[in-house]
């Protein structure tokens, strides 16, 4: 028997209805551990981190500058950009570098990369050539953005961002996957704090237009450090925003609603934290913090770790509730892709383990068994619950010709079915029950009869033949496995299947009437035949009132061998063969209501 799937289970664990989408949700069923880069990390400050073809860049403090008090007193300890190698943990595997292109003297980054178009979007110091040797004179050097590519190995100015003012800052970069929208931070004109956050659409490469993302995101503060996270995501950080554990935090948002979540005690401290970015692989991450007072700021490692659940269950035969032990449980996902299996143990039990938030469906496969369909959501402990079924073939014939009868009609509970072309039809249903089955065909009586489940063992297939009697007076019908013992009227019990079909076929049809006629051969005496035959037509009828058919429906009567059906008559020498013919039971309807 082919295994059989059942039990199809939607499980939704806890995902909240505030949110939307599957990308909300990735922050908020995710644990974090952080760990400070002390091979990267230095006295001074090291911010930004930005993953670029596989590298992590970010920015940090020239070495010439460590310790320069007067450099940190007029902002001009500027940033370079740097890069190491990462292992598939995240975890840098080499000393920092400087990225070819940078270290100009003049702050570089944060820094943004967009891998569909191979751009990297950078802050970098607003100054002129001019200026550049008037850098003691100055008290505060503006922000702008610019766009970048590498060219034979070294990053360089393509684009200036074409909305740069020098009145003002533009700053902290964050590109989307596309390379068409970008949000930045400025201090701006018309904002709503110190530094707001701003969104530029690019359609066919002219950027639009910069416009204040609103005051569900901006906020009297300070909005910094944007970066896009997983599934269009966007973080940033705020020291105005509600829930503030320190200064600057990181929240993150779906810019469809703008619902701005804090990312926790974990990701967060009572100081600055800001510049969060997501690996692609979604298990790790980076973020600066000056969250320790004897350093500046540091990058640190975030490794990030579903939270888990356990989805528990058992598997029990539906309406006994009896544990289905060696069942296979499979866990998938909501599109059916499979994800981890388990047996079902002695009392049904199984247990899966799964990331809490995601959709799941669970389902079980045991021979002979099989379940409705079910919906099921916030609720880890499942019951599958089992039909145990059987598959039953019947077969339709006609009593007198054993033709098979093609659109009869088969009658089971609420469910109909209709024999084919061979008579044949297949019937599945739950083994639990007695079944009763009509049998409906026109022109012929109704068969009604009940399917006993103990039959079907394991699952096992069985096969029915089921005859049919046509409906019409005067009809006889043959019953060819009728036996007597010899020259005696006692029934054989090989007799009795045959005989049982018509005990059947009266229960069924309680207005139909019989005559049960019996026949001899010509041999021995015709009075002696015409006593024998009254003797088993008496017989019979005694049966049929034995298995409860009331007498005066039965008319038993002997012919004896006054109607052979061939020439074997006396004096005439015939074969055993030919003599049988003419020894016979018949049935002759002698009335039925229509």
């Amino acid at each position: 028997m082919m295994r059989i799937s059942i039990l199809i289970l939607l499980i939704f664990i806890g995902f909240p209805n505030a949110l939307k989408g599957q990308s909300v949700g990735f922050f908020d069923y995710v644990n974090f551990r952080i760990t400070p880069l002390t091979l990267i990390n230095t006295t001074e400050s090291d911010i930004s981190p930005v993953i670029v073809k596989g590298d992590l860049f970010f920015s940090s403090v020239r070495e010439e500058f460590f310790g320069n008090e007067m450099r940190d007193e007029q902002n001009t300890s500027f940033y370079d950009i740097y890069r190491t190698k990462i292992n598939d943990k995240g975890s840098p595997l080499n000393p920092r570098e400087l990225v070819p292109g940078f270290g100009n003297l003049f702050h570089e980054g944060p820094a943004s990369y967009c891998e569909a178009t191979g751009e990297l979007f950078v802050t970098v110091s607003s100054i002129s050539d001019e200026s550049r040797r008037k850098i003691r004179k100055q008290k505060f050097i503006r922000l702008r953005l610019v766009i970048m590519k590498e060219v034979d190995g070294k990053w360089v100015v393509i684009e200036d961002f074409p909305f740069n003012n020098d009145e003002y800052h533009f700053a902290h970069p964050a590109i989307s996957v596309t390379g068409d929208s970008l949000v930045f931070s400025s201090d701006m004109k018309g904002g709503y704090g110190n530094s707001d956050l701003y969104m530029s659409i690019r359609k066919a490469g002219q950027w639009n237009v910069p416009k204040n993302l609103g005051k569900e995101i901006n906020t009297n503060g300070n909005e910094v450090f944007p970066t896009f996270g997983p599934g269009g995501l966007l973080l940033f950080s705020s020291n105005g925003q509600k829930n503030n554990f320190g200064q600057q935090d990181i929240y993150y948002t779906s810019l469809e609603d703008n619902v701005v979540v804090n990312l926790g005690k974990i990701i967060n401290s009572e100081f600055d934290d800001f510049g969060l970015v997501i690996h692609p692989s979604g298990e790790f991450g980076y973020f600066s913090s000056n969250r320790y007072s004897w350093r500046n700021d540091d990058i640190y490692l975030v490794e990030i770790f579903p939270v888990l659940v356990n989805i528990r269950g058992k598997v029990v035969v539906s309406h006994t509730q009896n544990p289905v032990k060696d069942a296979t449980v499979y866990l998938e996902d909501c599109e059916g892709n499979k994800i981890k299996s388990v047996d079902s143990g002695y009392l049904g039990n199984f247990d899966f383990q799964v990331p809490q938030g995601l959709c799941y469906q669970v389902h079980a496969e045991k021979l002979g068994f099989e379940s409705d369909i079910k919906t099921q959501a916030g609720n880890s402990f499942i019951e599958l619950n089992l039909k145990q079924v059987i598959n039953y073939k019947l077969v339709v014939k006609d009593f007198e010709n054993e033709k098979s009868l093609e659109n009869a009609e088969v009658v089971l509970g609420e469910e109909k079915w209709k024999s084919d072309s061979k008579g044949v039809i297949n019937l599945k249903f739950d083994s639990i029950h007695n079944y009763v089955v009509n049998v409906i065909k026109d022109g012929f009586f109704d068969y009604t009869y009940e399917i006993d489940p103990a039959r079907f063992v394991n699952g096992a297939a069985i096969t029915d033949t089921i005859r049919l009697f046509r409906k019409e007076s005067g009809r006889k019908f043959l019953l060819k496995s009728i036996e007597y013992y010899t020259d005696m009227w006692r029934i054989m019990p090989q007799s009795e299947p045959e005989l049982n079909q018509f005990v059947k076929l009266l229960e069924n049809n309680p207005t139909l009437k019989f005559e049960i006629s019996s026949h001899t051969d010509s041999r021995l005496e015709d009075e002696y035949n015409m006593w024998l035959s009254q003797k088993r037509a008496d017989s019979v009828l005694q049966y049929l009132v034995q298995k409860g058919i009331p007498k005066e429906r039965l008319v038993a009567k002997g012919y004896g061998e006054t109607q052979l059906l061939n020439h074997c008559a006396n004096g005439v020498n015939c074969t055993e063969k030919q003599h049988l013919v003419n020894r016979r039971t018949e049935f002759k309807i002698l009335d039925y209501k229509k």
